[in-house]
């Protein structure tokens, strides 16, 4: 999950491809060359919401990859993190941003990308949530009752983590999975008892779908980080367009964060992308206690590294992985003038 998105409106995913034109051969750490093609960063449409909308409506992310001969194609849409990863390794994509639950399976499988940036948890943007007039009032009482989750990633994770923390045996509660864009109907016609999921999803649960969150993150003791990352033939290519790269996110993400209000409906206050009423009070109370992009410290890999072995322990991974080899220190990568 990215940090704060609502489905096509808050782009949950950022995805890139990155990539000279034929003639274009440059070196990975050399400055850039007024006669060398541009390197092509293709990045998944921000669609009408988030600081990544903003910087394609006013073209300030080509101006700062122009900086390192690298500009911008916007293009694509990735909602959930699998297909973004399966896309990287298939090497039609470089960048992706997900989350750490749904990343160390994809890491598991040894992927063709490292993670470079990451994101403190969402603590309040995602949980479990249930129906209003739900009995379910606590997650001991998620006994007996069906939820449901995605496989394998966070919705999953979330639901495992609660039943831990609030010490409810796993097979008491029936595991229902589904896509995440299909739970929605299912969820509101009462064919589930609760729904574990993540902003996306659950901001729109609540203002459209009588819903209540039972659990938030803070209360499940998620240590869900975002994670943002990249291909290796970018990081061995063009280190230093993933440097600028980063250092717009993190700007853009503590700019988001401190005003959200200004980076909702970018392109348009109307129809289905847009956020109006309710539901956008409920995107500003969450985003505003975000945290902004930051490089990855061993403080975080051990955080990982907890997710991945609690993932072993559920039987969700079937082998131990040792998250750290799949983690790169961006600022250690090359300026464009190095």
């Amino acid at each position: 999950m990215r940090r704060l998105a609502l489905a096509a409106a808050l782009p949950l995913a950022l995805l890139v491809a990155c990539g000279s034109t034929p003639s274009a051969n440059t070196s990975a750490a050399a400055a850039p060359d007024a006669k060398a093609e541009p390197v092509v960063v293709r990045i998944s449409d921000p669609g009408n919401s988030g600081f990544l909308a903003v910087a394609k409506k006013d073209g300030s992310l080509d101006a700062a990859l122009a900086k390192v001969n690298a500009k911008v194609q916007w293009a694509g849409d990735f909602s959930v993190f699998a297909p973004a990863a399966q896309a990287i390794n298939a090497g039609s994509l470089d960048i992706a941003v997900g989350s750490i639950t749904s990343g160390v399976t994809a890491l598991a499988v040894k992927p063709s990308f490292k993670i470079f940036a990451t994101v403190p948890p969402d603590l309040a943007g995602e949980g479990i949530v249930v129906k209003k007039d739900s009995p379910i009032k606590s997650v001991a009482d998620l006994a007996g009752h069906t939820v449901a989750v995605g496989h394998g990633g966070t919705s999953e994770y979330l639901l495992l983590k609660a039943l831990q923390t609030f010490n409810v045996p796993v097979e008491k509660v029936k595991r229902v999975y589904l896509a995440p864009p299909q739970t929605a109907p299912v969820f509101g016609s009462g064919k589930v008892d609760a729904w574990s999921t993540f902003s996306t999803f659950l901001i729109p649960a609540v203002t459209s779908l009588d819903a209540r969150i039972l659990a938030s993150g803070a209360e499940i003791k998620s240590d869900n980080y975002v994670i943002y990352v990249a291909a290796n033939t970018l990081i061995d290519k063009h280190p230093e367009v993933l440097k600028a790269l980063y250092a717009f996110i993190e700007e853009g993400t503590a700019k988001e964060n401190a005003d959200p209000a200004a980076y909702l409906n970018v392109f348009t206050s109307a129809g289905p992308q847009a956020v109006t009423g309710t539901q956008q009070d409920l995107v500003v109370q969450i985003q505003k206690q975000g945290k902004p992009a930051q490089p990855v410290t061993a403080a975080e890999i051990a955080k990982y590294q907890e997710v991945a072995k609690f993932f072993l322990d559920q039987k969700v991974l079937t082998a131990p992985l040792d998250v750290s080899q799949y983690v790169v220190d961006v600022t250690s990568l090359p300026d464009a003038a190095s």
